[in-house]
């Protein structure tokens, strides 16, 4: 059995990317993305590789973060809030507080997660 990646933002440009290159390599690979609709426009991305799992949710909910997870051995955390607009507060919910609580579910279920990147 190959071993579990996580790829938070893998419906993204990098993070489709990382998702092909991970399988590409044996990896399961799970996507966890908002799939927001400033960047997807509602649509499933067809570029999506087919081999990963698809999870649509949010790296600022926590029970999002907690059922992805499960299992993994690695995570790479490529959620990034991007935009034109001056909306900083969700590009720092998203980019900040995103970050900070995947290690606060990850210490406080005693994930053993082997490396985030």
């Amino acid at each position: 059995m190959s071993e579990r990646v996580l790829v938070i933002g893998g419906a993204g440009f990098i993070g489709s990317h990382t998702v092909d290159a991970l399988i590409e390599e044996g990896f399961n690979v799970t996507i966890l993305d908002n799939l927001s609709e400033r960047v997807h426009r509602g649509k499933l991305p067809d570029y999506l590789n087919s081999k990963a799992k698809l999870v649509v949710g949010d790296v600022r909910n926590k029970e999002d973060l907690a059922s992805c997870l499960k299992n993994v051995s690695y995570v790479y955390n490529l959620a990034a809030y991007q935009d034109y607009m001056t909306d900083f507060s969700s590009f720092f919910s998203t980019n900040s507080v995103g970050t900070a609580l995947l290690y606060e579910v990850i210490v406080n279920e005693k994930i053993p997660i082997k490396k985030i990147i």
